[in-house]
C-alpha cells in the first residue's frame, strides 16, 4: 500500500507538469509559424529576382524550387500566384518606355531644329506650332526685310547721295531626318532708288548641301550654288567712269568625303566654279563687253588631321586648281590660263559654345601659261571662329587670302588679304547690339601699282518686338584708298522691319 502511494504523484504536481508541457508546445508552434511567414516571401522574391536578372535568358521562365509545385497543394498555388514580383511582371514600366525613347533620340545623327530666335521651346514636338513652318519632313524659315535708307558717296571732292528702298528675302529649308541632312539657304535683295543717283543693283544667292551619313566613320557632302552680284567701284577690275559696273554670275558645284581612321581625320574634295561677266555701261551710254573675263576653275583638295583630343585637331591641307578662260587669248594678246598650288597647316578647335573654328597658315602660288605674265606667290593666313567669352556675347571673325586675277594689260593680278570681325551683344532681353569691322589689303604683282586698302566699320541695333517681328537700324562706313588716286568713302544708314516665321 505504501509502495503504490509512493509511485503515484500527487494532483498539484501533475497539474503543474501538464501546464509547463502545454506552454512549451504552444511557443514552439508559434515560433515555427513566425519563422515560415518571415522567410517565405524573401526566398520567393530572391528566386524571382535571380530568374529575371540571371545571365542565362532561359532563367526568365525558370521554376522556383523553393516553392512546392505539387498540383494538389492549394496553399502552394496561392503563394506562387501572389508572390512579389510575379503579379506585375506583365505590366510595362513607364520608366522603361521613357528610357527607350531617350535611347532612340540619342541614336539620331542630326540634332532637332532649334527655334528661330534660339530660345528653348516648351511645346510638344509633335505639334507644328514651333518657330518655322513644317513642310513634310522639312523646316522652312523665311524672313522678309523692308529697309528705307540713304547713301552718300564721296570721291575726292565729288559727292553724290541717294535714298532708296531695299527689299530682302532670306529663307532656309532644313530637313528633320534621323540620318542624312539636306539644307538649302537662299537670299535675294532688290533696291529701288527713290531720289538721287540711280543704282538699282539686284543681288541673289542660293546654296544647297546634302550630307550623307554613309557609316559611323564616313560622311559625304554634295554642294551646289549660284550667286548674282555687281562689281563695286573699288573693285580692282572695275571700269573707271562707268555708270553701271558688270554683273557677276557665279555657279558652284562640289563633292567631299570625310572619314575617321582612329585618331586620323581624312578629307578629300572636288570643287568646280564658273564665273561670267555682264556688260559695263559708260557715262555716254556705250556698253563695254566683259565676256573675255569668263572663266572656269576646277580644284582638288585633301586634308589630314590628327585628333589630339575631341577639341583639338591639327591638320595639313593641300590643293591644286586649274583656271581656264573661255577665250584662250584675250584682247591684249595674253593667255591667262593658270595653275594654282596651295598648302597650309593649321588647327581645328571645338570647345562647344565657348570657342569653335580653325586657323591655318600656308603658301599659295599661281603660274600662268603665258610666260609674259609674272607668277604670283604669297604667304596665306585663313581661318574662322566664333568665340563667346560670356553668355550673351559672341565674337565672330574671319580671315581669308586669295589671288584675284585681272585683265589689265601686262598685269597678272593681286593677292587680297581680308579680315572681318563682328561683335554681337545682348543688351536687354529683346535688344541686341552689333559692331562690325573689316579690312582688305590688295598687293599687286607689279611693283609700280601701290597697295590698295579697304576699311569698313559698322554698328546696328535689333529690337525684337515679338518672336516674328524685328526692328533693325544700322550705320556703315567704308573707305577705299590707294596712293596716287583719290580715296572713296561711302556712308550708309537705314532702318527697317523684319518679318520672320
Amino acid at each position: 500500500m505504501t509502495r503504490c502511494l509512493a509511485m503515484r504523484p500527487n494532483r498539484p504536481t501533475a497539474v503543474l507538469l501538464a501546464g509547463v508541457l502545454a506552454t512549451h508546445l504552444s511557443l514552439g508552434l508559434a515560433g515555427t509559424a513566425l519563422a515560415q511567414s518571415a522567410t517565405l516571401p524573401d526566398q520567393t522574391s530572391t528566386s524571382t529576382d535571380q530568374s529575371r536578372l540571371g545571365p542565362d535568358s532561359e532563367r526568365e521562365g525558370a521554376v522556383d524550387f523553393n516553392v512546392p509545385d505539387d498540383g494538389d497543394d492549394a496553399a502552394g498555388q496561392d503563394q506562387s500566384a501572389t508572390a512579389p514580383g510575379t503579379r506585375d511582371r506583365g505590366l510595362e514600366d513607364p520608366s522603361d518606355v521613357l528610357e527607350a525613347e531617350n535611347l532612340q533620340e540619342l541614336r539620331r545623327q542630326n540634332m532637332r531644329e532649334s527655334t528661330v530666335d534660339g530660345l528653348r521651346t516648351a511645346t510638344d514636338e509633335g505639334r507644328n506650332d514651333v518657330q518655322g513652318v513644317r513642310v513634310g519632313t522639312f523646316i522652312l524659315r523665311p524672313a522678309l526685310t523692308e529697309t528705307i535708307g540713304s547713301e552718300r558717296t564721296t570721291t575726292g571732292k565729288d559727292t553724290s547721295s541717294r535714298s532708296y528702298l531695299r527689299s530682302s528675302l532670306r529663307t532656309s529649308l532644313t530637313s528633320d531626318w534621323d540620318l542624312h541632312e539636306l539644307k538649302i539657304d537662299a537670299e535675294g535683295t532688290w533696291e529701288k532708288t527713290l531720289s538721287g543717283v540711280r543704282q538699282d543693283d539686284p543681288e541673289a544667292k542660293i546654296n544647297g548641301e546634302l550630307r550623307l551619313d554613309l557609316s559611323d566613320q564616313t560622311t559625304a557632302k554634295l554642294r551646289a550654288g549660284y550667286s548674282l552680284t555687281r562689281e563695286e567701284i573699288g573693285d580692282p577690275n572695275a571700269v573707271a567712269n562707268a555708270v553701271t559696273q558688270a554683273e557677276v554670275n557665279e555657279y558652284t558645284l562640289g563633292a567631299e568625303v570625310a572619314r575617321d581612321l582612329g585618331v586620323l581625320r581624312a578629307t578629300a574634295g572636288l570643287d568646280f566654279t564658273r564665273q561670267t561677266y555682264g556688260d559695263v555701261t559708260l557715262a555716254d551710254g556705250i556698253l563695254v563687253d566683259q565676256s573675255a573675263r569668263n572663266n572656269n576653275e576646277s580644284r582638288i583638295r585633301g586634308r589630314l588631321g590628327y585628333e589630339l583630343s575631341p577639341a583639338l585637331i591639327p591638320f595639313l591641307e593641300a590643293s591644286y586648281s586649274r583656271v581656264i578662260y573661255d577665250q584662250r587669248v584675250d584682247g591684249n594678246g595674253y593667255v591667262r590660263d593658270a595653275d594654282l598650288y596651295a598648302t597650309k597647316a593649321g588647327v581645328e578647335v571645338d570647345m562647344g559654345e565657348k570657342l569653335r573654328g580653325e586657323l591655318a597658315a600656308g603658301y599659295l602660288t599661281a603660274e600662268f601659261d603665258d610666260s609674259a605674265l609674272k607668277s604670283i606667290s604669297a604667304a596665306t593666313i585663313d581661318g574662322n571662329a566664333v568665340w563667346s567669352p560670356r553668355r550673351g556675347t559672341d565674337i565672330a571673325w574671319n580671315l581669308r587670302t586669295e589671288i584675284e586675277p585681272t585683265t589689265t594689260a601686262g598685269d597678272s593680278g593681286s593677292t587680297a588679304y581680308t579680315g572681318t570681325m563682328v561683335l554681337s551683344q545682348i543688351i536687354l532681353e529683346n535688344l541686341t547690339g552689333q559692331v562690325s569691322s573689316g579690312l582688305t589689303l590688295r598687293d599687286y604683282s607689279n611693283d609700280t601699282t601701290p597697295v590698295q586698302s579697304v576699311l569698313s566699320l559698322g554698328t546696328g541695333l535689333t529690337w525684337s518686338i515679338s518672336r516674328s517681328l524685328d526692328l533693325n537700324t544700322d550705320i556703315t562706313w567704308e573707305k577705299t584708298q590707294q596712293q596716287g588716286s583719290d580715296s572713296t568713302e561711302v556712308l550708309r544708314a537705314g532702318i527697317g522691319l523684319t518679318l520672320k516665321r
